[in-house]
């Protein structure tokens, strides 16, 4: 009997946890989603706009340009800005091959820094306060190390930005972190450079700019794909992280 009324409150215990980690999840999910979606369109109609000068200014900058590009995605990334519109730019700005190489200086900066924020100055306070998912993507990082981390790039369903911070608390070494991390986001740097580098090159030929409703019919369509994509990912992750974790 006793040990009967023990595991029935257990369970009950368990469910009722469980919404409530659901109730904190989703909206954190859904304001950055709306947060990358804004910025976005708020980039395009401002690079249409001033794109001329906007070039012209980072000409007159010389090789400051770059250092202070690296700054702000560093910033970025430590302060839980959206990263992909600074990304985009970066390729828009500096070109599909420098632009990818400031784009992974940028963000593998902004992951280590976030990294050891959290391991030297909050440990205990975020450890404290992480989500239930958070906690079971930690403990595989326990058993398996960097093959996580490096899914965890490949994969990015949990924001970018709270990754770097999470991390902080489990018992991988800052070398191997920083070097899954840099070789990891290789392949989305590279993607969402060159996007903004043709985005660019469409923009300076004012293909979709001379028409607003023609811009934003485009700009709606990316959004669709980008939600796609967030829900394909999302459903591919379910059923990857029970493989890992176990």
């Amino acid at each position: 009997m006793l040990r009967t009324e023990t595991i029935t409150n257990t369970d009950l215990s368990h469910k009722k946890i469980n919404p409530k980690n659901y109730r904190i999840t989703h909206p954190i999910k859904t304001i950055f989603i709306v947060l990358a979606l804004v910025s976005l369109i708020t980039t395009a109609i401002f690079f249409h706009n001033y794109s001329n000068e906007i070039i012209n200014w980072i000409e007159h900058l010389g090789w400051i340009a770059p250092i202070l590009f690296l700054i702000i995605y560093c910033l970025a990334t430590i302060m839980f800005l959206p990263t992909m519109v600074i990304t985009l730019a970066g390729g828009a700005l500096f070109g599909p091959l420098f632009g990818t190489l400031l784009n992974l200086l940028g963000a593998t900066s902004g992951a280590a820094f976030s990294f050891l924020i959290t391991r030297h100055l909050i440990y205990n306070w975020f450890s404290q306060r992480k989500g239930e998912k958070l906690g079971k993507l930690i403990s595989a990082v326990e058993k398996k190390g960097w093959v996580i981390v490096a899914f965890l790039r490949l994969v990015p369903i949990i924001p970018f930005n709270i990754v770097n911070y999470g991390l902080g608390i489990t018992t991988i070494k800052f070398r191997p972190y920083l070097l899954t991390t840099f070789i990891f986001l290789i392949p989305a740097e590279i993607i969402y450079t060159y996007l903004g580098y043709a985005g660019m090159g469409l923009l300076k030929q004012e293909v979709f700019y001379k028409n607003r409703v023609i811009l934003m019919s485009v700009l709606v369509l990316l959004l669709l794909c980008v939600i796609k994509l967030l829900h394909f990912n999302y459903f591919r992750f379910q059923h990857a992280e029970k493989k890992i974790i176990d």
